[in-house]
């Protein structure tokens, strides 16, 4: 690297840090602290397959599992007893209505019902975030860990200096989706294989625009009970009860499919291998294994 290059490069790294919103870092605790494989299982409509797939005996998938946002609220959370859960959305430290009553049951199992060591991590920006959501969920249960992230991204970085901060677990991709934080919790806790399920990622199937302009969405999971229907998509980061602008939602979508690629370049350097295991997802970054390799048609 020239002298010119690392001078542009400190010069970044310095608008990173100052650009922080919060300039407080947690010392990760549990870097390289597990082996293996992880199973990351994230809550696309595919992932209902995948489950009786578990249930007949056609996979394996064990405690080594990252689940996510309200997956708790599905049987075999209480079956896998999984070690890692992940939380990063704003509707898990406010009443948001559309879904508060699934929020605080998710809250009541952690609390009732969790009878192993789990730990629960949390990726938000600032520290008031965290102290919300501790206090909004009223976690008493001592099996369930509290882990706060370090959610400071640094993208533009050249690779080597990028992955050696995502290393340290000061510094990480933008989640994008809780799918991306599973994936670089798993790769910076040291499993060496990390096999992803339920990641459809589909979601421009999924949208459309109402009347009203509103951007609606499906929001379709694998633990829906009743079929779902299209409604806004409400926007949970801000104080406002609107949708999503579209611009909004196509940047986010644009944040998370760059993070898969930085992830994948991450898990390159740390020797690790990361897995899509989600039949028909729109992820373009990683291996899929052979039967779930898409087949396009011939044209």
């Amino acid at each position: 690297m020239t002298l010119i290059k690392i001078c542009k490069q400190s010069l970044l790294f310095v608008w990173y840090f100052l650009r922080l919103p919060s300039y407080k870092f947690h010392k990760f605790p549990l870097k390289n602290k597990f082996n293996g494989t992880a199973h990351v299982l994230v809550n696309g409509p595919s992932l209902r397959d995948t489950l009786k797939d578990y249930d007949s005996g056609k996979i394996k998938i064990d405690d080594n599992s990252f689940f996510v946002n309200l997956s708790a609220l599905d049987s075999h959370f209480l079956q896998i007893k999984p070690k890692h859960y992940c939380l990063s959305d704003p509707m898990f430290y406010q009443d948001y209505l559309p879904k508060k009553d699934a929020i605080r049951k998710v809250y009541d199992i952690f609390n009732n019902d969790v009878d192993w060591d789990m730990y629960l991590y949390l990726c938000f920006p600032t520290e008031k975030e965290y102290d919300k959501l501790e206090q909004y969920a009223g976690l008493t249960n001592p099996h369930v860990k509290i882990i706060r992230m370090n959610r400071k991204t640094c993208a533009s970085l050249v690779p080597a200096w990028r992955n050696k901060l995502y290393a340290s677990g000061y510094f990480m991709p933008e989640d994008g989706t809780i799918a991306n934080t599973a994936i670089y919790l798993a790769l910076l806790e040291g499993y060496k294989e990390i096999r992803l399920y339920g990641a459809d990622h589909n979601y421009f199937l999924e949208f459309a625009v109402n009347d009203n302009n509103e951007l609606c969405s499906l929001d379709s999971h694998f633990y829906d009970k009743a079929k779902p229907v299209m409604k806004p998509f409400k926007n949970t980061c801000v104080n406002e009860d609107r949708a999503f602008r579209v611009h909004e939602f196509f940047y986010i979508m644009y944040v998370m499919f760059q993070s898969h690629d930085l992830l994948q370049q991450f898990s390159q350097y740390l020797g690790a291998h990361i897995l899509n295991c989600t039949p028909g997802s729109m992820i373009d970054s990683y291996d899929r294994i052979k039967e779930y390799k898409n087949e396009l048609p011939i044209i």
